[in-house]
């Protein structure tokens, strides 16, 4: 394990020659794996790479290079490579329109752009940065390996762009410091020590790119990932590399659930940890009955390099049990080493136990700022450094510690009358009645004339018969009148999410837009026939 540290890329690459003959990486598609690279072949491939971006594109400290690809054997390599010379990676989310592409290439000035040749073809010729480096061709780089910039620690890594609701996407900027403290925090946390971790999350994204290749880098682990998450094919992986440790998001959950996956199939999986959207206390506890896999719930975000707050895995049964299900949500746990939390209420003030307020975090995985954006970046961090989540929750204390809980977004809160609801928790309110709804129903506020905003829900379902409507009033109708959504429409077209399963209810709003001077019974109509719904 390593100490708290203030480190860099080429100090960390050093010490991880140590491991020799050790594996670092395996790279899976399905239950074939098609790859593995020990630590001495790992640092081997990042030097060659390292030379042969110097001398074929003269890559140097500050550029910017743009990753469009989905996980591969060559992405964690490149990307070692470039951090090893001072470059600032800047991943690109394949499953984006080109348009998002454009903008952040042309936002971040990228120098450089790496990618499969398939996704390459899709990005115009206009905005293609001054180099193309196919992600096929990464493998036969070579050249002689550069020295090493000096004191890279503070200098920027990588730039992450937020896929907001509305708007631009912001570009998180990171120092090389921050990506290795948040990984040593995690790492320290679960007590990893040359454990086998799985990562089935893209490695674009900061969730699996923190608690995945860097966790298991930091500590001599041995990193197990994959394409994507096949569900009936992760069993067999986890238990041909006798994984310890995997994470995933709450959408993946049901998927696992489905193919049937139990604890007795993977006998050295310790657990798994979920993080990157809210997790739903129905879907975790029947997770973890049918399963029999402890979840190990982690919070953050990418402008503190994604995780601040997260639960022990070394927690009694009773004590999970409690921090998962004795409030209306699950516990996210104590902040992390180096990292400090706090509610606030709307005057900045701190306020007590189960008050609820916004979250504030500050500590050594905050971000540099938004890149080449000082307005938005001076009102995310105050003047002590504290930064604003946007997340509201509040905290209890479990032995002496405050432990907190995420309630909801406090954008996404419906102002009614002045009044503020909690879609989140209305979503729960609803689901106790209507359990097959879960992930399917989604609450949200829509402007209205009268009360500046109203209560609407979308169920993600084609047809609602006579059954299910009854069921439906009766469950709305057991809600006070304020609470109560008075339109409900209904469709096959999929809730808007972000990539980690995060529910876009912004981008729903323009369902309604023609229900804004309702009043009276509620409403049951397809989403097909409102005028503000484009397909």
């Amino acid at each position: 394990m390593i100490s708290a540290p203030s480190l860099d890329f080429p100090a960390l690459l050093g010490r991880l020659s140590e491991h020799g003959d050790r594996p670092a990486l395996s790279f899976y598609r399905g239950k074939a794996r098609e790859g593995r690279l020990s630590y001495a072949e790992l640092i081997s491939r990042v030097e060659a790479v390292a030379g042969g971006l110097s001398e074929r594109f003269a890559v140097k400290p500050g550029d910017r290079v743009a990753l469009l690809t989905p996980n591969r054997m060559e992405v964690p390599v490149l990307v070692l490579a470039l951090l090893r010379q001072g470059a600032v990676v800047v991943p690109l989310n394949p499953a984006a329109a080109p348009e998002d592409w454009r903008y952040i290439l042309t936002h971040a000035g990228a120098r450089g752009l790496s990618g499969t040749a398939d996704l390459l073809a899709k990005v115009e010729g206009r905005v293609r940065p001054e180099f193309v480096l196919p992600i096929e061709d990464v493998s036969g780089l070579g050249g002689r390996t550069p020295d090493a910039p000096p004191g890279l620690s503070e200098q920027l890594a990588a730039i992450l762009y937020t896929s907001g609701t509305t708007g631009s996407p912001k570009g998180v900027a990171l120092r090389q410091r921050n990506l290795i403290a948040n990984a040593w925090s995690m790492a320290t946390n679960f007590g990893l020590d040359e454990t086998t971790q799985l990562a089935v999350l893209p490695l674009y994204h900061a969730h699996a790119f923190g608690f995945g290749l860097m966790t298991a880098l930091s500590t001599g682990g041995h990193l197990v990932f994959s394409e994507r998450l096949e569900p009936f094919t992760w069993a067999s992986v986890v238990r041909a590399e006798s994984v310890e440790v995997s994470s995933v998001v709450p959408a993946l959950l049901p998927m696992l659930l489905a193919s049937g996956v139990k604890r007795e199939q993977v006998p050295a999986l310790r657990h798994l940890m979920v993080s990157s959207a809210p997790l739903p206390t129905d879907v975790a506890r029947t997770f973890e009955t049918k399963t029999g896999i402890p979840l190990i719930q982690g919070w953050g975000l990418s402008e503190y390099t994604n995780f601040a707050c997260c639960l022990s895995p070394f927690d009694s049964p009773d004590e999970h049990a409690d921090l998962m299900y004795s409030s209306e949500v699950p516990s996210i746990g104590p902040a992390l080493e180096g990292t400090e939390v706090k509610v606030v209420d709307p005057s900045g003030s701190a306020v007590g136990e189960g008050t609820r307020g916004e979250l504030m975090v500050r500590g050594h995985s905050l971000m540099l700022g938004y890149y080449r954006d000082p307005e938005n970046t001076g009102g995310a961090i105050d003047p002590e450094g504290w930064l604003h989540t946007g997340d509201e929750g509040f905290f209890r204390l479990h032995r002496g510690r405050p432990f907190h809980f995420v309630t909801g977004r406090l954008k996404e809160l419906i102002i009614r009358d002045a009044e503020k609801y909690s879609p989140l928790a209305l979503e729960r309110k609803l689901v106790q009645a209507l359990p097959e709804l879960s992930g399917r129903l989604v609450v949200l506020g829509f402007l209205h004339h009268e009360h500046g905003e109203e209560v609407g829900a979308y169920v993600e379902i084609e047809e609602v018969d006579a059954e299910l409507r009854q069921r439906l009033v009766r469950a709305v109708e057991t809600l006070p009148v304020p609470e109560r959504p008075k339109v409900v429409l209904h469709g096959s077209e999929a809730v808007p999410r972000t990539h980690t399963g995060k529910i876009q209810r912004r981008k729903m709003e323009p369902w309604f837009a023609r229900w804004s001077g309702h009043r009276g019974a509620l409403v049951i109509a397809p989403l097909a026939d409102e005028p503000g719904f484009t397909g």
